[in-house]
């Protein structure tokens, strides 16, 4: 019997895998974006409370990462597709718990909203994390092209920015009234119409991506997750990745957090956050731009590791140099921005190395564990830099009764913070990639290890 005849890789994979990061993040962003204004600012759960309920929710966030990873790896495929049919039956239950869990009860007993709280998240994160985590680790089953693997990690990228530029810059047009108040009973209908769009990109996604790495499990490969995660940290090149990343999310991306104090306290001049926002992006439209040119001519390793030099002299000067101008205060973060761009796009395709490497030195395909364990890193971090901010705050001497009107010394320590954090991130970046992750460029489709 003749074999079938596989597609080329094309723009059909791209596109396609572009609208599955889009459909993530429909509900994502909005959920880690709103979530807090929710329940603690329209249902009145007392900030502690929440605080205390998204604690729980984050460790069970991160936890069934690796568990449902793991079962992903222990099945063997009955369709040809190890990784669909995951997203096909997870993309429901993800679109209708994301809408149950903005239902505006602001009369029911507290006990009830932090029930709904704490219980629709954890539901929603196990559907979120079969879509996610299936989604993440196909990468590596369309193509073993390490251009190709690039191309699919921008795409990506392109899908994550397409689905949160609306949520950052016209999504508080909808959610607060013209006192800057937010409205209750609005949420449910955005996150409704958000949730509808990702289940259709999801669909689209299975229509248009073809796996052409054939799926290796065999019904005797059982779930040894502990097996799995000794590997990942002897996968040298994977820590790299992983530290850079935790690095990132801790420190680094805290600037879109504390510059809303910097420019409350320090600049005094709120007006400007939505154009902080573009700034913030722009340098990842140029990398998105430059990643195909630029890895035909430099390894990913150097596109990730080098230009951090350049991150950490400019956050150096965001730290230590006071700028009175906030136009050139912005361009100096647009100049830390652009690394982060480079580093952001090419993430998912080292991640995809990575996972083949650690296939190469086991002998085990385990695809969904490996980037499932990297994701329980990325969501242990986002907690970790969530608690840093606060930290960071409460270190500055931050009155929040008195708002803006801080004293001179408060206003210069929050603006020394807002550089400080991703200083730190920038020179973690650096260092983790540097020692760490040793690929050489990729040749012939086969990841080789740098001896130095």
């Amino acid at each position: 019997m003749e074999e079938k005849q596989v597609r080329p890789f094309g723009f059909r994979d791209k596109f396609g895998y572009m609208l599955g990061d889009f459909g993530c993040n429909m509900s994502f962003v909005f959920i880690n974006s709103y979530m807090l204004l929710f329940f603690v600012t329209c249902l009145g759960i007392p900030g502690k409370i929440f605080s205390v309920l998204i604690l729980i929710a984050k460790i069970w966030d991160a936890i069934n990462d690796p568990i449902i990873g793991g079962i992903c790896d222990s099945h063997a495929p009955k369709s040809g597709s190890k990784f669909m049919p995951w997203i096909k039956w997870a993309s429901l239950p993800l679109l209708i718990f994301s809408v149950v869990m903005f239902i505006y009860i602001p009369n029911a007993p507290l006990w009830v909203k932090c029930a709904m709280c704490l219980g629709t998240y954890m539901v929603w994160s196990v559907a979120y994390t079969s879509v996610n985590v299936p989604y993440g680790s196909l990468q590596s089953a369309i193509t073993t092209d390490p251009i190709q693997r690039a191309e699919l990690s921008n795409a990506r990228s392109i899908g994550a920015m397409l689905a949160q530029a609306p949520v950052m810059v016209f999504m508080p047009l909808i959610i607060f009234d013209k006192d800057n108040n937010p409205k209750g009973d609005k949420f449910i209908w955005v996150v409704l119409v958000m949730g509808i769009i990702g289940f259709i990109s999801f669909f689209f996604l299975r229509r248009l991506v073809t796996e052409r790495v054939k799926p290796v499990v065999q019904e005797k490969q059982k779930f040894n997750y502990a097996q799995t995660f000794i590997s990942f940290f002897k996968n040298k090149p994977m820590m790299g990745v992983t530290i850079s990343s935790v690095a990132m999310l801790a420190f680094l991306m805290t600037v879109t957090n504390t510059m809303q104090y910097t420019f409350m306290c320090y600049f005094k001049n709120t007006d400007l956050l939505s154009f902080g926002t573009v700034i913030a992006m722009f340098p990842m439209l140029i990398a998105m731009v430059l990643c195909k040119p630029l890895v035909k001519k430099f390894s990913k390793r150097q596109l990730c590791t080098y230009p951090f030099i350049i991150s950490i002299i400019a956050t150096l000067v965001l730290t230590f140099v006071k700028i009175k101008n906030p136009y050139i205060w912005f361009a100096v973060l647009a100049v830390v921005m652009l690394s982060v761009g480079l580093y952001t796009v090419l993430t998912w395709a080292m991640v995809a190395d990575c996972i083949e490497y650690q296939e190469k030195k086991t002998g085990r395909r385990e695809e969904s564990s490996i980037y499932a364990t990297y994701s329980l890193f990325r969501k242990l971090a986002q907690g970790i830099g969530t608690a840093v901010v606060g930290l960071a705050i409460d270190l500055t001497g931050y009155v929040a009764e008195l708002g803006s009107n801080q004293p001179v010394e408060v206003n210069n320590n929050i603006y020394t913070m807002t550089g400080a954090l991703p200083l730190i991130g920038c020179v973690l970046c650096f260092v983790s990639m540097l020692l760490l992750y040793k690929f050489d460029d990729v040749d012939g489709g086969t990841v080789n290890e740098r001896n130095n």
